[in-house]
This record gives structure tokens, C-alpha cells and sequence, in this order.
């Protein structure tokens, strides 16, 4: 080989040395975000200001879980009942199910519901065991929502039947009869009790929470099945009845906040979330107020409602990871001290005054000195659950309410 072939044949091979590696190559990809999660819930809508609650709730949570969209069922006016209302998911049993195991365009991967239609939902497979297990639970939430050793729900608020009042004596009224006296010695022309005792599902949880004050050790589920309520709790609500009537008006069947609020009652029986309205409303002219566990018969043992999440047995994958984040978020110390301090709706707003589920809510700085939190926290010491099945049956047959209603006078 000449020189000056061997002088070109370098030259070529220099050059293909130092062409670029990819000159043939198409341009590699942009890199693509990675795909969210869709996580569709359905919260549990009945408390104060839910619209913004939830509002904040999505923006929170993305923000912490950019790779989750979550999408929080929408909220309306629950009292425009058409065309606004929409089919409360807590409640309505048969349309709950439908939306955990149907696909259709209200399909939900979890679903905050009251524990006492679990066995409900059990029953008909649209569940499946789900919680959050390092949480420092009240009892009876937990007891609430364990059927036959399995956890079936993260629980998450609570609710019951309390008295408030400006006098502080009803705290010392740990009977029927104690508190109807102690509200008969008030002065001033008011009625003595005002408050919706009458509601299709409260008549069966007040006619329980009533049984449980005058025999703590009574089978709540099997008196579910009973035609004819305890005829010694049917005395003490005809008792309580009385005391909600005045000049021939019965205030047992209406929410009452309003005559409480403005100093036309002299207590008011009800959720413990039934203050926010009181101290919110613009007329309002009570006093300091005080807050206890409503004796309705004759004793003082509570009953409790829980709400907690439920998750669909359709939600599997990363579907059954979101909710699991969602869930711990949830049921964290951090989002109940927003809800319960009503934080997201400004640093002025009145608390919510709802009841959480767990110790270390209570505990929180801010929630542990608010002294009506204070109160209530003490008011459900020693609470048991209501029963997660028997219930809907109960408010199916009509036959609890019906006689709750005539010892309450509300029905002939």
C-alpha cells in the first residue's frame, strides 16, 4: 500500500473517531411525567362548611401527593333538596353499594359512611377490610368498625346525643330526671328543651342511646329486633317530651339551633357540632356555655356514631395505594387540627366542634384548651358504639320510630 493511500485511509478513520455517536440515531424522547392516580372519595358531608373543608382537602393533599389526583365527591345544598340534593353516600345504603362495586359515573374507590350500615355493605361484598392501624383510636371507634376480628374502615369522626346549655349544673345531672329538674328550676318563660329527636335514623339512635343510659349492659342489636321499645325508656322520653313543649308546641322535631341561640330555650339536644351554628349565628345571645353527655334515661352511658372510610373492592394496585396514603393523611393530627379548629375557613373561624376519633387529636395544643372541647371529650369517656348491623332493618320496619315518636308526643 502507497503512502498516500494509507495517508487517506487514516484520515477516514480519524474522522469516523470523532463524527458524533448518534449521528444516525433519531433524538431521544422528551421524558414524560409520570401518570397519576385518579383517586376518586366520597367524605362524609355532614358538618359545618364541608365545601371548603373539601377544598382544602384536595389542594392539601396533591400538594403532598403530586403523583394522586384526588377527586372529592361534590357537595351541594343539602337543604334544596331538588334539583340540588345529591344521594348522601353516608347514609344511603343501597346507593352506597352501587357506587363502591359499579363502574357507572358515580363510581367511588373509598367512601366515608357511619359504621352503622357497615354490616350492610359487608354483607353485600362491597367492602373489604381497610384501615390505618397505627393510630391511637378511641375504643369505641375501633369497636365500631371490626366485625368478626377484621378491621373494615379507618375510622375518622365521631358523634353523639349531648346537652348544651348556659348552666353549668347539667353537667352534675347524670339522670333523666336530674337534668329535667335541674332545666325546670331555670327562671324566664322558655321552653326547657328544644332539638330534633325525630329523624327516621335518630329515633332509633336516640331510643338506643336512652336504653344504654338506664342498663349500660343491654344487647343493643337485639333490641334492634324487638317490635315494642323498653317500656321504662318509653317513660323517660315521654319525660323529655313534656319538657320540650311549651304553650302547646312541641320542639322535639325541629333542629332548634336558632330558638337556643337566641336565648329562647333553655338547652339544646344534639350533635356535639351543633355549637358552631350557635355561636356563629349573627343573633345570638347566650352566654357562656357548657356541653355534657345527654342522660336520656336512667343513667349516663353514651353511645357513639363513627364515620370512617371504607374502600371498594374494585380499588386494587396503585389505585388501593393512593387510598391507603389518603387514609393516613386523613386520620393524621395535622388535618384534624385544620377540621377541628375550622382553620381552613380562617384564623376567626368558630371551631367546628366536632368529635375526632382518635387520642391525639384531643391532645393537640390548640383543641386541648378550647375548654367546650374539653367538656366533651370528658362527656364520651366510657362510650360504646352503636351496632354496625340492625340498624337499617330497624329504620325499615318504622316500628322503633313510630313509638319514639308517641313518647316523645310527637305523634298521636
Amino acid at each position: 500500500m502507497n503512502r498516500n493511500r494509507l495517508s487517506l485511509l487514516l484520515s477516514l478513520l480519524l474522522s469516523l473517531l470523532l463524527a458524533p455517536a448518534c449521528t444516525n440515531m433519531a433524538e431521544p424522547a422528551e421524558p414524560q411525567p409520570p401518570t397519576k392516580t385518579t383517586l376518586r372519595v366520597s367524605l362524609f358531608p355532614w358538618i359545618p362548611e364541608p365545601a371548603s373543608f373539601f377544598a382544602w382537602i384536595e389542594e392539601d393533599f396533591e400538594r403532598q401527593h403530586p403523583d394522586i389526583d384526588l377527586v372529592v365527591r361534590e357537595v351541594k345544598k343539602f337543604h334544596d333538596w331538588e334539583p340540588e340534593y345529591i344521594a348522601d353516600l353516608s347514609y344511603e345504603y343501597d346507593k352506597t353499594v352501587e357506587a363502591l362495586i359499579a363502574d357507572g359515573a358515580d363510581a367511588q374507590d373509598l367512601i366515608e359512611v357511619d359504621t352503622m350500615i357497615l354490616g350492610r355493605l359487608k354483607a353485600d361484598e362491597a367492602i373489604v377490610p381497610f384501615g390505618v392501624a397505627d393510630r391511637d383510636y378511641l375504643a369505641f371507634a375501633q369497636d365500631a368498625v371490626t366485625i368478626d376480628g377484621e378491621v373494615y374502615g379507618a375510622p375518622h369522626w365521631t358523634c353523639g346525643y349531648f346537652v348544651i346549655s348556659e348552666d353549668p349544673a347539667i353537667q352534675q345531672a347524670h339522670d333523666n330526671a336530674a337534668l329535667l329538674a335541674t332545666l325546670a328550676a331555670r327562671e324566664g318563660d322558655r321552653v326547657d328543651i328544644v332539638g330534633d329527636l325525630d329523624g327516621s335514623w335518630d329515633s332509633i339512635m336516640i331510643y338506643l342511646d336512652a336504653l344504654r343510659d338506664s342498663a349500660p349492659s343491654s344487647d343493643m342489636s337485639s333490641a334492634l329486633d324487638q317490635d315494642t321499645i323498653d317500656p321504662a325508656v318509653a317513660d323517660a322520653l315521654s319525660a323529655v317530651g313534656a319538657a320540650c313543649t311549651h304553650d302547646g308546641v312541641n320542639g322535639c322535631d325541629s333542629d332548634g339551633v336558632e330558638v337556643f341561640a337566641r336565648g329562647d330555650a333553655d338547652a339544646l339536644i344534639g350533635y356535639s357540632e351543633r355549637l358552631h351554628p350557635i355561636l356563629s349565628d349573627e343573633q345570638n345571645s347566650v352566654g357562656e356555655l357548657y356541653v355534657t353527655s345527654a342522660p336520656l334515661g336512667g343513667g349516663d352511658h353514651p353511645v357513639l356514631f363513627t364515620d370512617a372510610l371504607v374502600a371498594s373492592p374494585l380499588c386494587t394496585g396503585r389505585c388501593r395505594e393512593a387510598a391507603q396514603a389518603f387514609a393516613e393523611y386523613y386520620t393524621s393530627d395535622e388535618v384534624f387540627e385544620t377540621a377541628l379548629l375550622a382553620r381552613d375557613v380562617g384564623d376567626a373561624a368558630v371551631p367546628r366542634y366536632l368529635l375526632p376519633s382518635t387520642n391525639t387529636a384531643f391532645a393537640i395544643e390548640a383543641v386541648a384548651s378550647d375548654r367546650l372541647y374539653e367538656q366533651l371529650q370528658a362527656a364520651i369517656a366510657g362510650a360504646a358504639p352503636y351496632p354496625s348491623d340492625g340498624v337499617p332493618q330497624a329504620r325499615e320496619r318504622g316500628k322503633i320510630r313510630a313509638q319514639v315518636q308517641k313518647a316523645l308526643g310527637i305523634a298521636p
